[in-house]
């Protein structure tokens, strides 16, 4: 029965075994629209709000994932090599450990694949399917919110299920989720990690047994689309103590089968890709590796200056972008009062969620909801590969809207009772976060139509990050490659040279940067034939990080260009090599000279 033992800030007040959220989850015809109708209007704002990515193209991780994997290109083939090979192996070819901990969510990249074999490659579906999936998990977070909040005296649209679902199928942070396809993980997870809340939540209250079996099975789902719904072995047990009259005991009963799914899991994720985190290799790239150029201080301090950004951009979502990283978050110090302040945060917000969840508080439940589901992207206990993405707080953001909605509709009129304004004051400030969230939602929601729109939109925020600097050159220079006259190619060569070279003055060794760098000098030389610019950059290039294309290109002048310079150049560049300590390249390069 869903409810409270004693005084507490749980809301609503316990009620009836008549009055149970089973009855709200499975309504009577008396009050089946209070159910039916919010579900409608939370599906038709999901689908109506995204439907603009309808006609968006594939981009970022699509082509890992999707578009160029070739396990999910055999459909219902390659769904045995999806399940048990490690899940960028479709793309790369083999298993290459690229990023810390592998990467294991079959379930996300088998729907690509069964859609692949009826549809083939559709963007379209794909943008479909995660359209609707948000739709669904809106839906049932409603369903479970009703649950823990089964209020029968205001109407539903005042009610804090619907505000809190509705805060959250608008809010803006969810743009990569559902616009990018590859994102699909996060939506899978959340969804079946929610589904299965509600089926152990159903099994509290009216202990039929068949809920106690399902509930396992949808965690398991749910950790097979991505390892982070591992953090709701914590949550459903938590929600399970704040909302329902469970003992521990029955709570712990209750949480048993999804540690034996979660045990399951972990032993298929470690036959698959042979290890749990460490695969013994060291990650070298800054761009998997954003902590490489840090010291423990500057490691520590970044982490919690991310965590400060997360809890700013949950409620203030401005500026957005897909990249953070290196170096758009900068390495931070101890000293900085940003970072100091969020330590202050968050230690705040532990210490009092520990002291009220005891009194089944929902403001606690919202906190370490929160926390929970954060801490295995918050690089704190293991790298992540990157700073911070707006997708990692998907999960998470379901605690927050959870506290927002709750303080702003049910306790703050309850702390100023006597202020008559304090309700309206409440409302008023709801539609500010609906409409505000809404606006930046539809205003964001467009820079994921290609590829060069979303490093377009990248490049204006984050600007000192090498990666997004090198996307947006990259961008410019295909575009360059396809023009038609001289003087169009030069303006989208002369456009794509700052941000190449930004990005090689952020992390010289970038391979990708250092390649679109040597297609740009090589487009230079078809317009200008100027030999010593073009091997003078070639030069830098190679004595920083050697790159195939240059010797491509080289051969290409082999019979093309004033051999007396490329002799120079050889010599030069060997000779450099050799001192360098590279000395099979720089002895490859001696022997070119004629």
């Amino acid at each position: 029965m869903v409810g409270k033992k004693k005084k507490a800030a749980t809301y609503p007040k316990k009620e009836s075994k008549t009055q149970s959220s089973e009855s709200i989850a499975i309504p009577s015809k008396k009050n089946r629209w209070s159910v039916f109708l919010p579900l409608m209007i939370l599906s038709v704002i999901s689908i109506g709000i995204y439907s603009a990515s309808l006609d968006y193209d594939y981009v970022l991780d699509d082509k890992i994932v999707l578009s160029e994997n070739d396990f999910v290109k055999s459909g219902w083939d390659g769904l045995s090599d999806i399940f048990t090979k490690e899940s960028f192996t479709g793309y790369l070819g083999q298993q290459k450990d690229l990023v810390v901990g592998a990467r294991y969510r079959p379930l996300s990249i088998a729907t690509f694949a069964i859609e692949h074999a009826y549809f083939g490659l559709n963007p379209w579906v794909g943008h479909l399917g995660n359209i609707i999936l948000y739709a669904l998990t809106a839906m049932v977070l409603f369903l479970t919110l009703t649950h823990f909040f089964p209020e029968r005296k205001k109407r539903w649209l005042f009610g804090l299920p619907f505000i809190a679902a509705l805060l959250f199928v608008l809010h803006p942070l969810h743009t990569e989720v559902v616009a990018n396809i590859k994102s699909r993980d996060e939506i899978m997870a959340l969804l079946f990690a929610l589904l299965s809340l509600n089926a152990l939540l159903k099994y509290a209250n009216n202990k039929k047994w068949y809920y106690l079996l399902l509930a396992p099975l949808l965690f398991f789902m749910a950790l097979m689309s991505k390892e982070n719904a591992l953090t709701f072995l914590a949550v459903i047990p938590l929600s399970l103590f704040v909302f329902t009259d469970a003992k521990w005991k029955q709570i712990a009963l209750m949480s048993t089968p999804l540690l034996i799914s979660a045990a399951a899991f972990i032993l298929i994720r470690y036959q698959v890709v042979g290890y749990l985190l460490d695969s013994g290799k060291e990650v070298t790239g800054l761009l998997n590796n954003p902590f490489l150029e840090a010291t423990p201080g500057e490691k520590y301090a970044t982490i919690f200056y991310t965590l400060g950004q997360y809890l700013k951009l949950l409620v203030y979502p401005h500026p957005l972008t897909h990249d953070y990283y290196p170096y758009h978050i900068p390495l931070m110090s101890w000293g900085d009062i940003k970072v100091l302040a969020s330590l202050v945060i968050y230690i705040a917000m532990g210490v009092f969620a520990i002291k009220t969840i005891r009194k089944r508080s929902v403001t606690a439940w919202g906190i370490l909801y929160f926390l929970f589901t954060l801490s295995i992207v918050s690089n704190l206990f293991f790298p992540i590969g990157t700073f911070m993405n707006e997708r990692f707080v998907y999960m998470s953001s379901v605690g927050f809207v959870t506290i927002l909605a709750y303080f702003l509709v049910v306790q703050l009129p309850k702390l100023l009772p006597k202020v008559k304004w304090a309700a309206m004051a409440g409302w008023a400030v709801v539609i500010v976060f609906l409409v505000g969230y809404a606006y930046k939602t539809i205003d964001r929601i467009p820079a994921w139509e290609n590829e060069y729109e979303l490093n377009l939109a990248a490049s204006k925020v984050s600007v000192n990050s090498a990666r997004a600097n090198q996307f947006m050159g990259y961008s410019l220079y295909v575009k360059a490659t396809e023009a038609t006259t001289n003087p169009e190619k030069k303006e989208l060569l002369d456009q794509a040279t700052p941000y190449i070279d930004k990005a090689l003055g952020i992390y010289p060794t970038y391979g990708e940067a250092n390649n679109a760098k040597a297609g740009l000098l090589a487009g230079y030389y078809e317009l200008d034939r100027n030999l010593d610019t073009l091997l003078d950059g070639f030069y830098v290039i190679q004595t920083r990080k050697p790159i195939p294309f240059v010797d491509i290109y080289l051969d290409y002048l082999e019979d093309r260009a004033d051999r007396r310079k490329l002799n120079s150049f050889y010599r030069r560049l060997g000779s450099q090599l050799v001192q360098q300590g590279n000395r099979t390249k720089g002895s490859f390069y001696l022997k070119k000279m004629q």
